[in-house]
């Protein structure tokens, strides 16, 4: 009982599908089945005919996309439905990152009334359209090297790798600090984007440099150090996407708002940052209460 109310929260989620009656989610829940994938396991790979539409409550997934994009996808987030409202084959491969569940849901009985009313068909359907079509609008309006050529804002900030020290050629902390800073500031204010693999100039590095073994790896490693330095909690407010511009690839990190205040943890003590302009400020402890009070209040 217990974990069907947990499903059935996560379905009826704002970001989901909040609308359905009683009766309709019911009828969601006779095509839905839960699936569990161990590290590597293929959910469906580029060119296979489109079942199902997922919801991820567990784990993590990445999906490798032609032309070299690769997204990242939590709990909460739904994945595959534009093959199956186009009853179409699948135009990439996408694997579970670390042991994860998902819940499927079959495609071809979402249409099919002996399963679904019609009219919930359609209150579900319109629901996955207008999620594709926000996603399309997002990507034309606010495209990663339009905000590139924008430079460095409020809302956007740029660096050079993610754990990489250009001059002195090692790994270094002290750039992954720099990167959470970033990360948890946005949290703290209204949200924004981090580019990875662009310098303060504009230019387009990569994120080559970095030398990890692959782009899997990388959002591994980032993964980790949001859940151990700002909290597991706060992965829900990020998306990541590795993109190629320019003959180069550039992570680029979403952020929303978050709904609770993110610190990052340092040598002696948590540490609070926001955004002040075009820079990460650390707040200093006598003004933390005060906006923390006007800003998640």
């Amino acid at each position: 009982m217990v974990l069907e109310d947990a499903i059935r929260k996560l379905i009826c989620s704002q970001d989901n599908f909040p609308f359905l009656s009683t009766q309709e989610l019911d009828e969601l829940l006779n095509i839905m089945e839960r699936q569990e994938y161990v590290v590597n396991q293929t959910v469906f790979s580029i060119e296979d005919a489109a079942r199902y539409f997922y919801l991820v409550e567990k784990g993590l997934f990445i999906l490798n996309l032609r032309g070299g994009r690769i997204k990242t996808f939590k709990p909460g987030d739904i994945f595959g439905e534009i093959a199956v409202i186009n009853e179409n084959v699948r135009t990439g491969t996408i694997r579970a990152m670390e042991n994860s569940t998902l819940l499927a849901f079959n495609g071809h009985k979402l249409f099919d009334a002996a399963f679904i009313s019609p009219e919930t068909a359609l209150k579900i359907t319109r629901a996955l359209a207008i999620r594709v079509t926000n996603y399309l609008r997002s990507r034309e309006q606010i495209s990663t090297k339009e905000l590139i050529e924008q430079g460095e804002n409020d809302i956007v900030e740029f660096k050079t790798s993610l754990r990489w020290n250009m001059e002195k050629e090692h790994k270094d902390k002290l750039i992954e600090h720099a990167v959470l800073k970033a990360l948890a500031a946005f949290l703290n204010t209204k949200g924004g984007t981090l580019l990875i693999g662009v310098r303060d100039d504009k230019e387009i590095v990569g994120i080559g440099q970095d030398r990890f073994e692959n782009y899997d790896k990388m959002l591994l490693h980032l993964t980790r150090l949001v859940k151990e330095y700002i909290g597991p909690l706060y992965i829900e407010f990020l998306k990541f996407e590795i993109e190629q511009i320019d003959k180069e690839h550039v992570l680029r990190i979403d952020c929303d708002a978050a709904t609770l205040p993110a610190y990052v943890k340092e040598k002696y003590d948590d540490a609070f940052y926001v955004r002040t302009g075009p820079s990460t400020t650390h707040l200093k402890v006598s003004r933390i209460y005060d906006y923390i009070r006007m800003r998640f209040h």
